[in-house]
């Protein structure tokens, strides 16, 4: 997990990370704030009587793909995941992920289906990257990554992917000489959040939405959805979307409306 000066948006991070099922896990948190910020995630995952999380300090002034490989460098796992600070994973996430590495033979996997949450908005849209049109050159969300822990792979620290997409170049290399394996219909395990303060632009975020599954899809997973909505520690109500309009409503209380 890489993060800077994002306390709200790190505390539901480690909050999804204490709630995982898998139980041989650990958190390596490679930290660009200061030793204030420092101290409040260590306070965080003391909350969560956490005692498998490491913090590493680092120069605020790297790029990601500098800071990415630090992380991996300090993870001791036979396999790494990436962990953004500002999404959430459900409690199942890693179970689903490793089991389906492992029954497929597979050195790496990603997720073809994913939630996509526009918070200011209040909106929420099921992705589907294997949807043909348009056709993506790689059908997954390159932040939902578990890789075998092998040390061949390193994201790039110049040029082109060093900071902006710097999973792409690692995603290329990783198709090109190792088995991967795209997982599909889990779009309950991950919420990938636009908030304001993302990496990449609200346009960026938008153009991902031309993948959103139809209505009359999002109604068949209505009660996957609510469900895993239930386990995100984000704000409601939000407004469940199909590819051709609204759905229905999530909210915290009783009495969540129904769109149709």
């Amino acid at each position: 997990m890489i993060t800077k000066d994002r306390p709200t948006l790190a505390a539901r991070a480690i909050r999804c990370y204490a709630r995982q099922r898998y139980p041989a896990r650990e958190l390596v948190i490679v930290s660009q704030g200061g030793a204030q910020y420092r101290a409040q995630l260590a306070g965080m995952a003391h909350a969560h009587d956490l005692t498998d999380v490491r913090i590493i300090d680092t120069d605020p002034g790297l790029r990601l793909g500098a800071l990415r490989n630090i992380s991996l460098d300090a993870a001791d796992g036979d396999l790494v995941c990436i962990w953004d600070d500002d999404d959430c994973s459900h409690p199942d996430r890693l179970a689903v992920q490793v089991a389906e590495l492992i029954g497929n033979g597979a050195h790496t996997c990603f997720l073809s289906d994913h939630l996509q949450l526009f918070e200011q908005e209040g909106s929420l849209y099921w992705v589907d990257w294997t949807l043909p049109t348009p056709k993506a050159r790689f059908p997954l969300l390159p932040g939902t990554m578990l890789m075998t822990n092998d040390r061949r792979f390193r994201y790039a620290e110049s040029g082109r992917y060093e900071h902006f997409g710097e999973d792409w170049g690692l995603l290329l290399e990783l198709h090109e000489r190792v088995r991967v394996h795209h997982i599909s219909g889990h779009g309950r395990l991950y919420l990938y959040s636009y908030h304001g303060e993302n990496t990449f632009s609200r346009a960026h975020h938008q153009k991902i939405r031309i993948r959103s599954r139809s209505r009359a899809a999002i109604a068949e997973l209505e009660s996957d959805i609510r469900t895993a909505m239930a386990h995100y520690p984000v704000p409601k109500p939000v407004l469940v979307y199909g590819a051709d309009g609204p759905v229905f409503s999530i909210s915290d209380g009783p009495g969540e409306n129904t769109w149709r």
